[in-house]
């Protein structure tokens, strides 16, 4: 084992132990083959030596997980949206595919996600409507099970809120497409109907071959709150199973990040100041949304950003009063966001 400073010259080694920053935020794995994304990620947060294996120590056949390779990445999750959609069009036709069917497309992307928790800045980046609620399904399900990382459930668990946020939405599938895809704000009666999606969704999970109660309580619950005042059942705050508050937060983030038929999807900062209003105002548990986002926000730290007034910026640093108003750096001049309230990160470009 080596220590070493990051740099292109040691592209293609292994670490031999985490990297995390100075704010306790895991970059990258232990066993992860260095890439010149890697390398870029260990220079925006500062990084001054990281410990690689020597030749002797590497192993024979290192495993296929631990590769990364961001084009690949990006094919394999729009394999997955296409295949997530083919699959619940077979439930709006009434043929309910067994549960295991969901995770063959899912889970190898799930894997390669967990070991570049910073996939997630892909998600964001692309824009238009287009496979919106399949896209929305996979986004949620791999949010969810990185929450469920970042709170340190295990394992199994991990995969287990991976699917569950994967097939949270599957009960659209029998909501009229008129309600779906409709351009404009739901009437009341639209609304009520659109709502149905959870118990539709609790009982389609029941009903396949391979059912799994758990999986289909988050369909039934992801629209509850802790202070009553979400549905179908209006339940509140240890009436709300864990696993179900996890999935709130993953769908209410993805919904404002990514674009919808009626309106644009801003910035993971604005998502962000969302999840925490909505934790002050009691409908979010707290603890789950704050450490999501420290751990969310910190991985834009070198990203390309939009400003509200169409400024291109780079995030320089994120502060720990108020993480989602960073310091961001516009050609040669540096804007502290908490001294300019008046503008805000809307999208970021990479």
């Amino acid at each position: 084992m080596a220590e070493v400073k990051p740099s292109h010259s040691i592209i293609g080694t292994t670490l031999a132990q985490d990297v995390y920053n100075e704010y306790g935020l895991l970059l990258l794995p232990a066993g992860a083959v260095l890439h010149l994304s890697d390398i870029r990620l260990l220079e925006a947060h500062h990084i001054q030596a990281v410990h690689v294996t020597s030749a002797s120590e590497a192993p024979e056949q290192p495993l296929p997980i631990l590769h990364w390779n961001e084009a690949e990445a990006a094919r394999e999750y729009i394999a997955a949206v296409k295949e997530t959609e083919h699959l619940f069009k077979q439930i709006a036709t009434g043929s309910v595919p067994p549960l295991h069917q969901f995770n063959s497309t899912f889970y190898p992307l799930l894997d390669q996600v967990l070991q570049r928790m910073g996939f997630l800045r892909f998600l964001y980046i692309k824009e238009g409507t287009e496979n919106y609620t399949y896209r929305h399904s996979l986004n949620v399900g791999i949010v969810a099970a990185l929450i469920g990382k970042i709170a340190g459930r295990p394992q199994d668990e991990i995969y287990r809120l991976g699917q569950a946020g994967l097939l949270h939405d599957v009960g659209k599938m029998m909501i009229p497409d008129e309600i779906l895809s409709k351009p404009d704000r739901l009437s009341d009666e639209e609304y009520e109907i659109m709502k149905l999606h959870t118990l539709y969704g609790s009982e389609l999970l029941l009903s396949m071959e391979d059912a799994d109660e758990w999986i289909a309580r988050c369909a039934l619950m992801h629209h509850e709150r802790l202070d009553g005042s979400g549905y179908p059942h209006g339940c509140q705050k240890e009436d709300i199973p864990l696993e179900c508050q996890i999935i709130s937060v993953a769908d209410v983030f993805d919904a404002i990040c990514t674009d919808r038929v009626y309106r644009r999807g801003t910035s993971p900062f604005h998502a962000a100041n969302v999840l925490w209003e909505l934790a002050c105002q009691g409908q979010l548990n707290p603890l789950i949304v704050s450490r999501f986002i420290q751990y969310i926000i910190l991985l834009y730290v070198g990203s390309q950003a939009l400003l509200s007034n169409g400024d291109h910026v780079e995030i320089i640093m994120i502060h720990t009063d108020e993480p989602m108003r960073p310091l961001v750096r516009r050609g040669d001049e540096f804007l502290d966001l908490r001294e300019h309230r008046a503008l805000t990160i809307t999208r970021m470009i990479s």
